[in-house]
C-alpha cells in the first residue's frame, strides 16, 4: 500500500513537471516565432523602403541624361556650324562672330554620372539581398557597375583638348562676355548655350577667325570632340531605355511588396 502511494505520487509529480517543462518549450519557441516575425517585417519594410529610393533615383537619371543630351546636343550643332565654316568658309547665319561663338559654345560639356546614391548605399552596407529578386539584382548591378553602357564612362566623362585649345585662342574678354551673355548656368539644373548680340564689329571678330584658321590642329580637336560627342548622346539614349526599363522592373517589384 506504501508503495503504491510513493508511486502514485511519483507519477503525479513527473507528470507536473513534463507539463511545466512543455509550457516552458512552447513559450521560448512563441517567443522565437515571434521574433522571427518581426524582424522579418522589420526587414520587408526595409527593403521595401530601398525600393522605393531605387525608383526615385531611376527617375532623376532619366532626368539627369535628357539633360545632358539636349546639352552635348548643342554643343554637336555649334561644332558643326565651326566645321562647315572650317571645310568651306561657309559663316554660320552668315556673321563672322556667330561663327566665332559657334567655336566657343562647341567646348561646353557636361559630363555623366549616375544617379545611384542609393544603391550604392545598399551595396556599401551589403544589403543588396534585400532585393530577393535575383534577375532584378543581377539587372541593377549590370547597370550601374559591370554593363557595357556603366563601362562606357570614360567617353561619358570626355574632357576633350578642343576645350581648353579654344578657349586658350579666344580674347579673354571675347571669352568672358560669352560666358556671362551668352550661357545660362541657371541653378544647374538649367544649363543653357543663348544666341547673343556681338560685342564686337564683324571685322574683329573676322581676326578671331583667322586664329582658328592658323591652328590647323584646333580643326583636328573639334572634329574628333564632335565624333565624340555624337557617340555620347547615341550612348545616352541606350542608356535612358534601359532605365526606363529597369524602373518599371522595380516598380512592379514595389507592387508586389
Amino acid at each position: 500500500m506504501i508503495l503504491r502511494r510513493v508511486t502514485d505520487h511519483m507519477r503525479q509529480q513527473g507528470t507536473g513537471v513534463l507539463v511545466e517543462l512543455g509550457i516552458v518549450v512552447l513559450g521560448v519557441f512563441l517567443g522565437m516565432q515571434v521574433n522571427n516575425w518581426n524582424e522579418q517585417r522589420l526587414e520587408d519594410r526595409r527593403a521595401h523602403e530601398f525600393l522605393v529610393r531605387l525608383s526615385a533615383d531611376l527617375d532623376q537619371e532619366v532626368v539627369s541624361i535628357d539633360q545632358r543630351r539636349a546639352y552635348v546636343g548643342q554643343s554637336i550643332e555649334y561644332g558643326e556650324q565651326a566645321l562647315t565654316w572650317a571645310e568651306d568658309g561657309t559663316l554660320a547665319k552668315g556673321s563672322s562672330w556667330q561663327t566665332v561663338l559657334a567655336f566657343v559654345q562647341a567646348s561646353r560639356i557636361l559630363p555623366y554620372a549616375p544617379v545611384d546614391t542609393t544603391y550604392q548605399e545598399m551595396r556599401s552596407a551589403g544589403q543588396m539581398g534585400l532585393i530577393r529578386n535575383a534577375a532584378l539584382r543581377a539587372s541593377l548591378t549590370e547597370y550601374f557597375v559591370s554593363g557595357t553602357l556603366a563601362r562606357a564612362d570614360y567617353i561619358l566623362k570626355l574632357n576633350p583638348e578642343y576645350r581648353t585649345h579654344v578657349r586658350g585662342v579666344v580674347p579673354f574678354r571675347i571669352a568672358r562676355y560669352i560666358y556671362t551673355d551668352c550661357f545660362r548656368l541657371g541653378d544647374g539644373k538649367d544649363l543653357r548655350m543663348l544666341s547673343c548680340e556681338s560685342p564686337v564689329d564683324e571685322a574683329t571678330a573676322a581676326k578671331v577667325l583667322q586664329r582658328f584658321r592658323e591652328a590647323p590642329e584646333l580643326i583636328v580637336e573639334l572634329a574628333y570632340w564632335v565624333d565624340s560627342a555624337h557617340q555620347i548622346v547615341e550612348i545616352l539614349q541606350q542608356r535612358r531605355g534601359t532605365c526606363l526599363e529597369l524602373k518599371q522592373r522595380v516598380d512592379a517589384e514595389i507592387a508586389r511588396s
